[in-house]
């Protein structure tokens, strides 16, 4: 099972099983502290990055939004284990 690691300013997640917190693979998930909140981001290896639209008051629904945001983007390579996420598993 994947898992969040803590970053300076939020939280970070490499979909390749690798700690987000000691190195940085593609795709990666994060989650950046702001004064309106929080901003989540899919990062891609073509440089290219997706936001999430929606709840991003807390850092559950933070979270989910980043991760439903990177189910649409990334398609079915990596649904099983995005699906798992939000599932809580």
């Amino acid at each position: 099972m994947l898992d969040w690691a803590k970053t300076a300013d939020g939280w970070a997640l490499n979909l390749d099983g690798t700690n987000a917190a000691t190195g940085f693979s593609f795709p990666r998930l994060e989650l950046h502290s702001s004064p309106r909140g929080w901003q989540g981001l899919c990062l891609l290896a073509d440089g290219t990055s997706h936001q999430p639209r929606g709840a991003m008051d807390s850092t559950p629904s933070a979270k989910r939004a980043v991760i439903e945001q990177a189910r649409v983007v990334l398609g079915p390579p990596y649904a099983t284990v995005l699906n798992e996420m939000l599932r809580g598993r």
